[in-house]
Order: C-alpha cells, then structure tokens, then sequence
C-alpha cells in the first residue's frame, strides 16, 4: 500500500468515527503496518472454487477406489469385484466373520488342549459369536421397522416370491 492510498482513505474514516485528526493517523499507521506484513491471497472465483471443489472430490473418489481395489486383494473371492461397493462389502463383512469363527475355535481347541493363550490375544466376550455379543442397534431397528410397518409388508412380499 503506497502513502498515497493511506492518505487518501484518512479523511473518509476520519468523517465516519468522528474522531480527531490525531488519534486516527496514529491507527491507520498501526492498521496499515500490520495489512503490509500480511500478504493477502486474491479470493477465488466461483470457478476456481468450483474447479478445487471437483479435484477434491476427483481425490477422495480416486482413494476410495483404490483402498476397494486393495481389498478385493485381499478377500478371497472378491477380486474382480472392487468395482461394485455393495459387493465388497458383504464380501468383506462374510471373511471377517469367518475369521472371527475361525479364531474361536482355535481358542476353544488350545484351551482343551492346555495351550496358554494371552488375554490380549484372545478375543472379547461381546465380540462376533462370544456369548456376550448383541448386534449394535439391532433391537432399536427391529423396533423402528415394527413401527414403520415393514416387517409384516415386506414378509407377505417374501412369501409371493
């Protein structure tokens, strides 16, 4: 900003505060001291804005793919399927649940057998299938679709198929 700038906008604020002289040169000096170590960035335009926005976006799809990609990788027979989100998941959820299966039994043959297992290896009560475990806010849906009336409508449409 050039003297001539803070000169020339002086007498309008000067106007407005009503106050002297004076007082306000001194706080357009500091004010104008502190604008001139900030370097200010241009705004954006709606279509700079709109152009980061999709990249973004463009981003965080590109990831998602990706991390399906990897896991169609690593879930037996999912590979070809990264594609359809649905698809991996209800892969992903079965394997998952097949390895927790998996793992409790493996527990329960080493604890017949006398094998010690660390408590930190072990899985939880209220993990998948431990005698604890309660599917999280299956009672509060099963109670809401009682509500909303779907249960009895979408078992009569089950049992035309």
């Amino acid at each position: 900003m050039s003297t001539g700038d803070a000169t020339e906008s002086a007498p309008s604020s000067r106007a407005s505060s009503g106050e002297p002289e004076a007082n306000n040169s001194i706080g357009k000096a500091a004010s104008s001291s502190k604008k001139s170590s900030k370097t200010s960035k241009p705004r954006l335009t709606a279509s700079q804005k709109n152009f980061n926005h999709k990249d973004a976006e463009n981003k965080r799809r590109t990831a998602i793919r990706e991390r399906f990609t990897e896991l169609s990788h690593m879930v037996p027979g999912a590979m070809g399927q990264e594609k359809s989100e649905q698809v991996m998941l209800n892969k992903t959820t079965e394997y998952l649940k097949q390895m927790l299966e998996e793992q409790r039994r493996l527990e329960a043959m080493a604890d017949r057998q006398g094998i010690p297992i660390d408590d930190a290896g072990r899985l939880r009560d209220d993990d998948l299938g431990g005698p604890t475990w309660q599917p999280r806010n299956m009672e509060h849906y099963e109670a809401s679709k009682q509500k909303r009336g779907d249960g009895s409508e979408q078992n009569a449409d089950d049992d035309n198929d």
